[in-house]
């Protein structure tokens, strides 16, 4: 696994008052690893974008995030069946750090635009392959 730490781990400054820190921020433990992904999946998972970019065959900053909406009935494998393939293709193309990527829609929330959503995947960690799992709520 690269030692490289994520965009929006640049992004976020965790200690505002300490405006250069001398020791770059690194991931010593699979715990700290999988948290990271984690907050990565939500975001990415939560960011909507336009049916123009869904299809693009480049990648631009236009392109992040995924394009769902809810099936219209539970019972409709295909439409859930569809939006799991979505998810799993958005995710292994904006979270490198995992691998084996399969999502499962779990159930529906409260709200009929809510989906509970498990993620399985691997990540390689301190040279070896470690099987983790992302429950996750998306809005849709």
């Amino acid at each position: 696994m690269s030692n490289a730490i994520p965009l929006f781990e640049k992004l976020t400054d965790e200690a505002p008052e300490t405006p250069f820190e001398k020791t770059p921020r690194r991931f010593p433990t699979l715990e700290e690893v999988q948290n990271s992904v984690r907050e990565d999946l939500a975001r990415l998972l939560n960011t909507r974008i336009a049916i123009l970019w869904k299809n693009q065959k480049d990648l631009t900053p236009f392109s992040y995030g995924v394009n769902i909406t809810a099936p219209t009935s539970a019972e409709n494998v295909f439409e859930i069946q569809e939006l799991e393939n979505s998810i799993d293709k958005t995710i292994k193309l904006f979270e490198p750090r995992l691998r084996d990527v399969k999502s499962k829609i779990v159930g529906f929330g409260n709200d009929p635009r809510s989906l509970f959503v498990n993620i399985e995947a691997t990540v390689e960690f301190e040279n070896q392959r470690t099987p983790l799992s992302f429950p996750m709520v998306i809005d849709s």
